[in-house]
């Protein structure tokens, strides 16, 4: 037991140490958003300010639909990363490009904060 009771605590010490707390750090977060692009409607996003956060990608991902259904919506997966500390506000519109005087289909706001540690979370906004 007292084998037991050292090996713990001489793990606790390692690990404090080395700065873990069981959490990993997260440099990368993914915002994914239903859609159906065969409507003419895509995902668009804009970001203030910029340089908090990158976009890493930005693909769209077709449900799976019976053979033969063609039009099947689907999930547009925006990836981002953090590049500095600080907050920026990224708006994503669904709207079809080509319409620049028709309001936005829908509107999404999500907040990114990146920590000094450059951990990245995104939160969406009510």
């Amino acid at each position: 037991m007292k084998k037991y009771l050292r090996l713990v605590l001489l793990l606790s010490i390692v690990l404090a140490a080395s700065g873990c707390t069981g959490k990993q750090a997260q440099s990368t977060a993914t915002i994914e958003l239903k859609g159906n692009p065969t409507t003419g409607y895509s995902w668009t996003y804009t970001m203030a300010p910029e340089g908090v956060v990158s976009e890493v990608s930005n693909e769209y991902v077709a449900d799976k639909a019976s053979e033969g259904v063609v039009g099947s919506g689907g999930t547009f997966v925006f990836k981002f990363e953090a590049v500095a500390p600080g907050e920026a506000e990224l708006v994503f519109s669904y709207h079809r490009v080509w319409e620049e005087d028709v309001p936005a289909l829908e509107t999404v706001t999500y907040k990114a904060v990146v920590d000094n540690a450059n951990n990245l979370a995104l939160t969406k906004e009510e």
